[in-house]
């Protein structure tokens, strides 16, 4: 019966998709036909359709078990600490997304950026950023959604990671840019509606006075299983690193992102692109993080839980807070919910993959004479390549810590971010310097984070290595450069 659950939200969410997918191929009958329609999706998005987007794209199922991981593991600081610190990297973000639209109008992605900054060469790195970037969010949303559904259903975990992925791959191929666009509309309301429902399901059985009673234990009693004299101090020193973390695992996450740059692109206007992603992924999201970690996290320390052996840490203290004091209602809103919020996330960012090797890579690397029409099946082809390895990549993490995957991911992603920074701020020529501040940067982050015994230092100090490394070797780099580099160039960048 549980296993029938499972599978069941999988066929609703299919059937949703079939619906949708249908009702936008009879209004927009020529969707599939160009690349102005099928990947810009006319190329005059409203806020009201880029906001809920950017909302549900950027709302993991990593941010919702994770951030109950945070107050777990920090108290009242660690909801707090997630939160602030992804909505803090997303709202900069924005002013980073908009400067570059600024000063390259028609540039698409952050691949054209560097490549006419720098060096065609960076470019290339940046393709690899890229392609690993969505290769690790979708592998982590779909290994997410497995883990909960094997931990609430117990159904297969390599079953449901699998079908994830091929399902959200074949409705990104099949309907593209606005095909994903509508979709994150409709999430927006069932995700929204979810997590308001989830935490009052939740609320109705620990209400605020037991949930602060048991953080209170927590931080008091040093019988308590999870004592932490710390659960208490809203700016606790763990709470601040994992903060100061989160800041520079997001933002890594976010520039390196490609889809992202695509929705700035079709944007109506830069007062849409700046309304847009500060409402959905600052205004709207921190909430949805701190709501999480309130009725995830702090249950789990009401309760006295000793999740001291558990490989997923995140996903134990969901399943665990919810097979144990609830019914099959609960289990069914949360399993729902997390399922929503996963297939957006990777929908978006296979369209971003597909946009990759349909705008660029084709034409430039393969076929330069390439018609609109094969540019267009390239792409496809390559998106469905990419979700068969994500599905496959999947199927195998059962066993593996997802918060051993955001540490290495952390550090991994953090190091492009200084090019990105330098090549704005900066007026001089750094050409190839660029890619070895990277490389420098990597290395350097990933000897300190092993190197480093204490399990709370060595994640921080990495990811805070990787990041600065690179931005203070091109900060030292541009004094010994003596040619200034020409803007207008980026202003005058057209597409091939």
């Amino acid at each position: 019966m549980e296993s029938l659950i499972g599978y069941g939200i999988i066929g609703s969410y299919l059937a949703l998709l079939l619906i949708l997918g249908r009702k936008i191929g009879r209004r927009f009958p020529k969707n599939n036909l160009s690349i102005h329609e099928y990947l810009f999706a006319g190329k005059r998005i409203s806020f009201g359709l880029l906001a809920p987007s950017i909302f549900t794209s950027w709302v993991w199922v990593t941010p919702i078990v994770g951030s109950g991981e945070a107050g777990f593991r920090f108290g009242i600081s660690g909801g707090l600490s997630y939160s602030l610190g992804a909505g803090l990297a997303f709202a900069a973000f924005a002013a980073i997304i908009v400067k570059i639209k600024r000063l390259m109008p028609e540039g698409v992605t952050v691949m054209d950026f560097v490549g006419v900054r720098f060096t065609p060469f960076l470019k290339d790195v940046y393709y690899i950023f890229a392609m690993l970037v969505v290769i690790y969010i979708v592998v982590e949303q779909s290994a997410g959604i497995a883990l909960v559904f094997n931990g609430l259903f117990h159904v297969s975990f390599k079953k449901i990671a699998f079908l994830t992925v091929i399902l959200c791959g074949g409705y990104a191929v099949w309907r593209g840019m606005r095909g994903v666009l509508y979709n994150e509309l409709i999430n927006f309301f069932l995700i929204s509606v979810g997590i308001l429902a989830f935490a009052f399901i939740i609320l109705q059985k620990f209400d605020i006075e037991t949930l602060h009673d048991g953080l209170q234990s927590v931080a008091c009693d040093p019988a308590n299983r999870n004592y932490n004299p710390q659960a208490m101090n809203l700016l606790s020193k763990s709470g601040m690193m994992y903060a100061f973390s989160a800041v520079l695992i997001a933002l890594g996450q976010l520039l390196t992102d490609p889809a992202y740059y695509m929705k700035a692109y079709i944007a109506r206007d830069e007062k849409t692109i700046v309304r847009a992603f500060l409402a959905g992924g600052f205004i709207c999201w921190m909430p949805a993080a701190m709501i999480s970690s309130f009725v995830l996290g702090y249950v789990a320390l009401s309760q006295n839980i000793d999740l001291s052996q558990a490989i997923n840490l995140s996903i134990a203290i969901s399943t665990n807070a919810l097979t144990n004091n609830f019914g099959i209602e609960a289990e069914l809103v949360f399993a729902f919910l997390v399922f929503c919020i996963g297939c957006t996330s990777i929908i978006h960012c296979l369209i971003g993959v597909q946009s990759l090797f349909t705008l660029d890579f084709y034409k430039n690397k393969l076929n330069y004479e390439a018609t609109e029409a094969e540019k267009l099946k390239f792409g496809r082809i390559v998106a469905l390549l990419v979700a068969l390895l994500c599905a496959l990549i999947s199927i195998s993490l059962e066993k593996v810590s997802l918060l051993t995957i955001d540490i290495f991911s952390g550090i991994f992603f953090a190091a492009p971010c200084g090019v990105i920074l330098i090549g704005i701020l900066s007026k001089k020529v750094l050409g190839n310097v660029a890619w070895v501040s990277i490389a420098m940067g990597i290395a350097a982050g990933f000897v300190m984070w092993i190197t480093t015994d204490d399990w709370e230092l060595n994640y921080f100090l990495g990811i805070a290595v990787s990041f600065f490394v690179p931005l203070l070797f091109l900060c030292f780099a541009s004094f010994f450069s003596r040619s200034h580099f020409n803007f207008k160039r980026l202003l005058f960048f057209r597409p091939q």
